[in-house]
């Protein structure tokens, strides 16, 4: 079966309007982001829970050379089509 759900990481502070995470990026030091406004351009996962290892190694790994809001707080969104959540659900109920 071909997964089609999919699952984007957004970004609520204070300090910025709402932004999406376009990469995640690994250094030496730790982990840290860069940002979009445009859901469109946010990276995209397939599972769920890989999103929250995502979200997991940014809040404990983060690389203390970036700036990051105080008050930052991550949420997972799922953008996947009605049309393909339906499908979902039939195949669930027909089995």
């Amino acid at each position: 079966m071909k997964y089609q759900r999919s699952f984007i990481i957004e970004i609520n502070s204070s300090l910025y309007t709402t932004v999406y995470i376009t990469d995640i990026i690994k250094n030496s030091l730790g982990y840290y982001y860069t940002k979009t406004s445009n859901v469109e351009n946010a990276k995209q996962w397939r599972y769920k829970k890989n999103c929250e290892n995502s979200i997991e190694t940014l809040i404990n790994k983060f690389d203390p050379t970036k700036f990051k809001p105080d008050d930052c707080k991550f949420d997972i969104i799922e953008i996947t089509d009605n049309q393909i959540l339906r499908s979902i659900k039939l195949k669930r109920i027909s089995k």
